[in-house]
């Protein structure tokens, strides 16, 4: 299921596409049920906007094949952090994508993810 332009929207993207402002739209479904009242961005969620926001960077179709980290610091809370920013880097080893993603208002870091990605059709 793809969340761009549902759950969350591009704002900006910087010249070289490794950072990303993004808006969270606090009135999705998923809000209503993670949790009522104290909306939670599901941390598979997030890893959904990266990967989005990474195929949207290579201009192709990925798919996710190891999460080597995954570390959540702070809960997004989208009424009261409703916009945040991706940093993105990426590099490509032998046909596989490597990425590395900070998510991130201002000082304040909310995930850290390092994960590798690969094109659709391979496995």
């Amino acid at each position: 299921m793809r969340l761009k332009d549902d759950f969350f929207r591009i704002l900006n993207v910087n010249a070289d596409a490794t950072e990303y402002s993004i808006r969270l739209n606090s009135e999705h479904s998923i809000y209503h049920d993670h949790f009522p009242e104290n909306p939670i961005t599901p941390g598979v969620c997030i890893i959904q906007i990266v990967k989005e926001l990474v195929a949207d960077n290579l201009a192709c179709p990925i798919f996710l094949q190891k999460i080597a980290k995954v570390r959540y610091f702070k809960a997004i809370n989208p009424v009261e952090t409703p916009e945040i920013n991706v940093s993105l880097t990426v590099s490509e080893q032998s046909g596989k994508y490597n990425v590395s993603a900070t998510v991130f208002v201002n000082e304040t870091v909310f995930t850290q993810l390092s994960m590798c990605f690969a094109p659709t059709g391979e496995g």
